[in-house]
């Protein structure tokens, strides 16, 4: 706040000061050239000449359409991640053309004073836009890498945090599903209601279940929004089974309960310290490994399963194949 300020009086001050030699010229000038016969017209001309200098000369320290251009500012008018970096910007006309990192890849948007518009701009038939992206083409390559290191890193991170919290989770289950009976052998399945890819996993993971002779314990966790929330409440408070679970349906406004509200906030207290933020997940009984999205091939790897065929088994046999 201090660095800006100074900035402004700075300017403020050049600005005066020039303002004021111009005012010093005008006064010479007045005193040479008006004189006491001179008539209006040409009175009128001079000053007119003047006026126009002079508006030239301040539109040169005009505040650049990219200076209030931030990060910070950019995200007052959009829903921005919090890892997201600006990498470029430059004024474009009235417009200032910027370009976001965000998840590895670039992102154009065009600002305004108070507003912003995200698409392409052309000029005279041209894509103004192609022609910038296309001369990031290396900010792109390199925030491609660094995403895929942080990515990786990320990974190890929630490796670690499921070997020592995994354990955890128990307290977090809602539902069971055990072919063979109950069993002492489990895994964890970190699901959300109204994912398609948690239902999809969970037709290769029931397959995994009979073959290994173990139970799934579903955490249900509602990332995908409010309607999540109000299906997992329904589940949590009308004691829904495992088949009720997997048919559920988008439903309205849930009435909820408490111990859906305290279950919900314990799930999202220990996850978010993972920095989990997506569904589904495999995790083992004791947290020993995590197989993070829908990918049931690498499950039954880790349980020492043969690899699985046809649409539930994820094609795995074809997948080593190819």
């Amino acid at each position: 706040m201090y660095t800006q300020s100074a900035t402004f009086f700075r300017r403020r001050a050049l600005i005066l000061v020039k303002e004021n030699i111009l005012l010093t010229i005008l006064l010479t000038l007045m005193k040479k050239i008006i004189t006491p016969g001179m008539c209006f017209r040409r009175l009128a001309v001079f000053m007119l000449g003047f006026f126009i200098f002079s508006a030239g000369v301040s539109s040169g320290h005009a505040e650049s359409v990219c200076e209030h251009v931030t990060l910070a500012w950019l995200q007052t008018q959009v829903s921005i991640p919090k890892d997201a970096e600006l990498v470029f910007k430059k004024e474009q006309g009235v417009l200032c053309e910027a370009v976001l990192s965000i998840n590895g890849g670039l992102a154009p948007v065009y600002a305004g004073k108070d507003f912003i518009v995200a698409g392409q701009m052309y000029k005279n038939g041209v894509s103004i836009t192609r022609m910038t992206m296309s001369s990031l083409s290396e900010v792109a390559d390199a925030e491609r890498k660094k995403a895929k290191e942080k990515e990786a890193k990320d990974v190890e991170m929630r490796k670690s945090f499921f070997k020592l919290h995994g354990p955890e989770l128990a307290d977090l289950v809602s539902l069971s599903f055990a072919p063979g009976g109950v069993s002492d052998k489990f895994i964890y399945v970190i699901s959300d209601p109204a994912c398609s890819h948690c239902k999809a996993l969970l037709d290769g993971l029931e397959e995994v279940a009979a073959e290994a002779d173990l139970a799934l314990k579903l955490v249900i966790y509602p990332v995908l929004g409010e309607n999540s929330k109000a299906m997992t409440a329904h589940v949590i408070c009308e004691h829904l089974g495992y088949g009720a679970y997997k048919t559920m349906k988008k439903i309205g406004p849930a009435k909820g309960c408490e111990k859906a509200n305290q279950r919900i906030n314990k799930t999202f207290d220990l996850l978010n310290k993972a920095d989990v933020s997506f569904v589904p997940l495999v995790v083992a009984h004791d947290g020993s490994w995590v197989v993070e999205g829908n990918d049931i091939c690498s499950v039954r790897e880790h349980l020492g399963l043969d690899p699985g065929t046809g649409e539930k088994g994820g094609g795995c046999k074809k997948d080593q194949e190819d």
